[in-house]
């Protein structure tokens, strides 16, 4: 193999279970409060301050702590270069999935009922 593969291209910060639904969830809004992202989420306060803080230093969120009627209310939102960075993310993680299968069904590898070429039945994971 002398392409390079989709799945070297992935951002580590991203793969985070947590932090890949984070960056999901403010993927379809402009910005949205702590509070209804980790409602939205059901995440602790602490769990959510403590992703959060690894995004905003990755430079993927912006967090801004804000005074509403005399309340503190924290807004949060996907940075610019964060959502175009999540949107490649998501473009690439598309490509691991499919070139990767793609390729291996229709490269002779093994077929898609799991029988690799030669008869063998390929084992289930």
């Amino acid at each position: 193999m002398t392409h390079e593969q989709p799945r070297t291209r992935l951002v580590t910060v991203m793969h985070s279970p947590m932090r890949l639904a984070i960056l999901g969830s403010l993927r379809h809004v402009q910005q949205v409060t702590f509070a209804d992202l980790r409602e939205a989420l059901d995440l602790s306060a602490a769990e959510l301050s403590r992703q959060l803080a690894i995004l905003e230093k990755a430079e993927l969120v912006e967090i801004a702590k804000l005074r509403e009627l005399r309340r503190p209310v924290t807004q949060v939102r996907l940075s610019e270069s964060g959502r175009e960075r999540f949107e490649e993310y998501l473009r690439h993680l598309r490509q691991v999935v499919q070139e990767d299968v793609q390729e291996d069904v229709q490269g002779g590898g093994v077929q898609e009922d799991g029988v690799q070429e030669d008869g063998v039945q390929e084992d289930a994971p």
